[in-house]
């Protein structure tokens, strides 16, 4: 009787059942590396073994078999009218009619999916957000000039180009503002101007450094699953400024409150042009509107609070729920 019960007690945890969870592909992903503590916290493991799991998470694409039941996290999908998207989807649409369950990163992910993928096989799926831990950066350090942060790699839809555009419209009622520009900058050319400070990629440390002195966050690149850039934001307590066109960010927003979602930009799920100009171009309500939220929060700063959807521990017990659920439909 005494092994009996020794035997359930570690095939079990918190009233939930031990998973091996098998790791196919972005295995260093950083919402991964975010998640595996609270994984290992409620007893369950990771493993890159497909001989030795329970369960199987794949990421974008279905690569090993194991014979397990296979949960997909998706990312974003292609769009874009000049560029052969449908043959680019061809993997993801054979994953996403495969799975045994779907993770949307948003509700605007799910629709895009929806809308140019084969029709999925499961009618078990959830809308789980990429999580942040609170404070993550570190407490916020007062101080007396305004500093807005973008962060993103920056190809053409990201709109730095955009995003420097009002910021020096901006500089007319606050010259003393400073622009800090985090990310590789692509085809992206530096705009020289002494309040713009360009950081290049910077490791974790950095970034904390930077995001403890935030005072506003921009984010303006349309169609985007769920920015990761926008999450750590949010975790920094910091206020992001986005527009009703920009897919998980609009989402992400919407449940912050002190967040600012612009209305005035182009919203469609269409196939379009993203690393075009006029794809990208701010119309003049639109532009209006950014510069007039980014004077509010100046005026009155302000921090905002990590929602619960978006804490990373959150999105990892709806990770295991969810995985948990796919191994009971699979039997």
């Amino acid at each position: 009787m005494k092994n009996y019960l020794n035997f359930w007690n570690i095939l079990y945890k918190n009233g939930n059942k031990i998973m091996i969870i098998l790791l196919d592909n972005r295995e260093q992903h950083v919402l991964i590396r975010r998640m595996t503590p609270y994984f290992k916290e409620l007893g369950h493991s990771l493993t890159l073994d497909r001989t030795k799991c329970d369960v199987q998470l794949s990421q974008i694409k279905i690569s090993k078999k194991s014979g397990k039941a296979i949960v997909l996290r998706l990312d974003g999908i292609y769009y874009n009218q000049a560029d052969r998207y449908q043959q680019k989807n061809r993997t993801i649409t054979v994953a996403h009619s495969r799975a045994d369950a779907i993770i949307y990163q948003s509700y605007f992910s799910k629709k895009m999916c929806e809308h140019y993928l084969r029709k999925r096989n499961t009618e078990l799926w959830d809308v789980i957000y990429n999580g942040i831990e609170k404070n993550w950066c570190g407490k916020f350090i007062d101080h007396e000039e305004i500093n807005i942060i973008a962060s993103a790699k920056w190809r053409r839809h990201k709109r730095l180009k955009e995003t420097i555009e009002i910021f020096l419209i901006y500089l007319n009622k606050f010259p003393k503002a400073k622009l800090h520009i985090l990310g590789k900058l692509h085809d992206n050319h530096q705009v020289k101007h002494p309040n713009i400070i360009y950081y290049g990629m910077v490791n974790y440390k950095k970034m904390a450094e930077i995001y403890r002195l935030g005072d506003m966050f921009i984010h303006l690149s349309k169609k985007d699953s769920c920015p990761n850039a926008v999450v750590e934001a949010i975790g920094a307590g910091i206020p992001v400024i986005t527009t009703s066109a920009c897919g998980g960010s609009t989402e992400m927003c919407k449940l912050t409150k002190g967040c600012i979602i612009c209305k005035g930009d182009s919203n469609t799920i269409k196939p379009c042009l993203p690393y075009s100009d006029a794809y990208n171009v701010l119309p003049p309500k639109l532009k209006n509107n950014l510069v007039n939220a980014m004077i509010e929060i100046s005026n009155v700063k302000r921090r905002v609070i990590l929602p619960d959807e978006l804490n990373i521990k959150t999105t990892a017990k709806k990770y295991i729920n969810i995985l948990e659920k796919a191994i009971q439909r699979k039997k």
